[in-house]
């Protein structure tokens, strides 16, 4: 998936879309291996679905990004993750993006036995509400056991210690593992911004981002779901806040 392409594709839409956003078109898939739910809409071919790709405006308040420089501990391994938060402070638009994703969790409430889901849960930044998104940066072969390895990007992964953690064949990093990552910028004054790809350690907290997003709901443990929100891109609209202190205590 390219950020620079991907805005031209059906699947792609921005949450504070909803007016023309129709909840009872989309339809839940159970994916065997690995086992979880997703969210698919019909294209323009009507034997045809793909899934569902979200996009959203925010700024940066946490963030846990490449690249690794010091080899985590393998028994970590299953839970290493890049992830960013997000909040929209008093944006009404922000508001409206945690209104689809609580439509979202309802719908794959209905999929599963009543009780089973995990309500949705949003962190705080003061007195604002935060949405996570994450990526791992491992698959374990025992739920994907036919997926295709993919080389770490050296932005990632500059001194190879996930690459070497890969070595034991019990997980690995596949293209579900990939985040790309993106800033906007101006070319020349004749000419609109452009979307180029860049090294993820440029990304700072008070950030103004865009995020590109999957939805899933994963089986957790006791036959419960949760569901999960996948960071796909990340991209940097305005990084001129950055240098303007934000207070985080009261």
């Amino acid at each position: 998936m390219n950020f620079k392409d991907v805005r031209g594709l059906v699947e792609l839409v921005p949450i504070t879309n909803t007016d023309n956003f129709q909840f009872d078109k989309l339809k839940p898939i159970l994916n065997e291996k690995p086992t979880y739910w997703r969210l698919t809409v019909p294209t323009s071919e009507s034997t045809q679905i793909e899934e569902l790709v979200l996009s959203m405006q925010g700024v940066i308040v946490n963030k846990d990004l490449p690249p690794i420089l010091i080899k985590p501990n393998e028994q970590h391994q299953p839970f290493i993750r890049q992830s960013v938060q997000l909040t929209g402070f008093y944006s009404k638009e922000f508001q409206t993006c945690i209104n689809a994703l609580q439509q979202l969790h309802q719908t794959f409430s209905r999929q599963v036995p009543e009780g089973d889901m995990e309500p949705l849960t949003l962190g705080q930044f003061r007195q604002f509400d935060t949405v996570e998104f994450a990526t791992r940066y491992f698959t374990s072969r025992q739920d994907d056991p036919n997926g295709t390895e993919m080389p770490f990007d050296q932005s990632t992964d500059p001194n190879g210690v996930l690459a070497r953690l890969a070595n034991n064949k019990k997980y690995f990093h596949g293209e579900d593992n990939k985040v790309l990552y993106y800033a906007l910028k101006h070319v020349n004054d004749e000419s609109p911004p452009r979307f180029f790809d860049v090294d993820p350690a440029q990304f700072r907290v008070r950030d103004i981002v865009e995020v590109q997003i999957t939805i899933a709901a994963v089986p957790i443990k006791n036959n419960k779901f949760k569901m999960i929100s996948q960071l796909r891109c990340l991209a940097l609209l305005d990084g001129t806040f950055t240098d303007v202190s934000i207070p985080y205590q009261d």
